[in-house]
C-alpha cells in the first residue's frame, strides 16, 4: 500500500515537472515579432544597436515592414530627341526609369534619447560612378555624364534613398505622404528643368526630408544629408521649389571650373581636382586636396592635356574614354556635413546582393525650424523613396506609419 502511495506520488511530481519545464520552454522561445506592410513598429531596445552595416541579433526582435517601391509614370516632361536619331518623340518625367522596383525591407527601435533604423533594399550594383569626368576625343573636350539617363544602358548617377516626415500639421500629409508635396504639371522656364516640384501648400508646414545619397555621403563619419521641403508662393511655374536643406554646410561640392583653352582661348569646362594616376575613383576628399594626394588643375590645352603643379594629365594616354575608361575623374569633393544638416547616422554597406543600411537621430534634435520631433505617444505617417542609381527617378511607397512600442 505504501509503495503504491509512493508511486502515485512520483507520478503527480514527475507530472508537474513536465508541465514546468513544458511552461519554460514556451516561455523561452522567441516571440515572433511578425510582419508589416504599411506599420513600423519601434521596438524598445535595451541597448543601442551598433551602426556598422552588420545586422545585430537585436535587430530580429523587431517587427518588419514589408514592401515594393515602384517608379511611377509622372506624366511628360516634353518632347526631346529621344532615341538620338534627329526626331522628337514624348519623354516621361521619369523616363527611361518608369516601372522599375526594388523590394525593401525596414526595421526600428528607440534606446534612450534615441531612434534607429535598418533598410535593407535588393540592388546587385553599387551604383557609384556618378557623372564622371571623361575626354571626348572627336570634340576635344572634357565632358561630365549627365545626370538624365536617355535609355535603361546609360545611367551614370549614384543610389540613394529618402524619407519624408511631417514636422508639423502638414495638408494632405497623413492620407498621401509623398504626394502631399509633389506637384506636377509646372511651367519649365529653362531646359534643365522638370515640371514637378516640392513643396507645401500652406505658409507654415514643414516636412523633413532624410536623404542618403551613395557618393555624396562617403565622409567618415558618415551621416544623411538632411533636408526639408517648406511653403513656397506658386505661380505654376518650376523655376519656384520649396525643397531646401536644414542649417549648415552641405558636405559635397561640384569638382568643375572653367580655363581658357592654352591659357588665352575659350572658357571651357574641365575637372577642378584630379589624383594623378587615380584609377576607379568616385569622389574625391577635402582632406586628399589638403594632403596633396588630389592636385589642383591650373590648365587645360586645345588638345585636352589638364596641367597642375608638377605634371599633366594626357587624355590621349588612354582610360578617361567616355563610359568604359577607368581613369575618369570624379564629379564631385567631399567633407563632412554640418549642424542640422548633420543630424542623423549612417552605416550603408553594399553586400553583393544588396543595401543594408542602418541609421540612426535624436527622438528630438531641437532643431525646430528643420526636423520631425518624434513623440512616442504618437504616430507618424511617412513615405520612402528609393533612387536605383537615379538622379531625379524615384521609387516611391507611400501611405507608411511608424508608430513606438508602449
Amino acid at each position: 500500500m505504501k509503495k503504491l502511495q509512493f508511486n502515485a506520488l512520483m507520478i503527480c511530481i514527475l507530472s508537474l515537472m513536465m508541465v514546468f519545464i513544458s511552461s519554460c520552454g514556451e516561455d523561452d522561445k522567441p516571440i515572433d515579432p511578425g510582419t508589416s506592410t504599411t506599420e513600423l513598429l519601434a521596438k524598445k531596445f535595451t541597448s543601442a544597436p551598433t551602426l556598422d552595416g552588420t545586422i545585430d541579433e537585436m535587430w530580429k526582435t523587431c517587427q518588419t515592414l514589408n514592401g515594393t517601391t515602384v517608379v511611377p509614370d509622372a506624366g511628360s516632361r516634353g518632347s526631346a530627341d529621344f532615341n538620338g536619331d534627329g526626331s522628337d518623340s514624348p519623354v516621361g518625367v521619369f523616363d527611361p526609369y518608369t516601372g522599375e522596383s526594388n523590394h525593401f525591407t525596414l526595421r526600428a527601435g528607440t534606446y534612450g534619447e534615441r531612434i534607429y533604423f535598418l533598410l535593407e533594399w535588393d540592388d546587385k550594383e553599387d551604383s557609384k560612378d556618378r557623372q564622371s569626368w571623361y575626354f571626348d576625343s572627336a570634340a576635344k573636350r572634357w565632358k561630365g555624364q549627365h545626370k538624365y539617363a536617355n535609355t535603361k544602358d546609360d545611367k551614370f548617377y549614384e543610389d540613394k534613398f529618402a524619407f519624408l516626415w511631417a514636422a508639423n500639421e502638414v495638408e494632405g500629409f497623413a492620407s498621401n505622404t509623398c504626394y502631399a508635396t509633389c506637384h506636377q504639371g509646372l511651367t519649365v522656364t529653362s531646359p534643365n528643368q522638370k515640371p514637378t516640384r516640392h513643396y507645401t501648400n500652406n505658409e507654415g508646414e514643414l516636412v523633413d526630408m532624410w536623404h542618403w545619397k551613395r557618393v555624396r555621403c562617403s565622409v567618415e563619419p558618415t551621416t544623411l544629408d538632411d533636408q526639408r521641403m517648406v511653403y513656397k508662393k506658386h505661380t505654376g511655374n518650376a523655376d519656384v521649389n520649396g525643397r531646401t536643406g536644414d542649417a549648415g554646410d552641405k558636405g559635397y561640392h561640384g569638382n568643375n571650373q572653367k580655363l581658357a583653352l592654352d591659357g588665352t582661348g575659350e572658357q571651357v569646362s574641365v575637372p577642378k581636382y584630379i589624383i594623378p594616376n587615380g584609377t576607379d575613383y568616385f569622389w574625391i576628399t577635402k582632406d586628399q586636396i589638403d594632403n596633396g594626394t588630389a592636385k589642383l588643375v591650373t590648365g587645360v590645352s586645345s588638345e585636352g592635356v589638364l596641367s597642375y603643379e608638377g605634371g599633366s594629365i594626357n587624355p590621349a594616354d588612354g582610360g578617361y574614354e567616355n563610359k568604359t575608361g577607368n581613369k575618369r575623374i570624379p564629379s564631385v569633393y567631399l567633407e563632412n556635413f554640418t549642424g542640422s544638416k548633420a543630424d542623423i547616422a549612417i552605416s550603408a554597406k553594399h553586400t553583393g546582393s544588396g543595401w543594408v543600411c542602418e541609421f540612426s537621430r535624436a527622438l528630438d534634435t531641437g532643431n525646430i525650424d528643420d526636423d520631425v520631433k518624434f513623440e512616442t505617444s504618437k504616430e507618424f505617417p511617412f513615405g520612402l523613396a528609393i533612387f536605383n542609381n537615379a538622379a531625379i527617378a524615384h521609387e516611391i511607397k507611400t501611405n507608411l506609419v511608424l508608430k513606438f512600442e508602449k
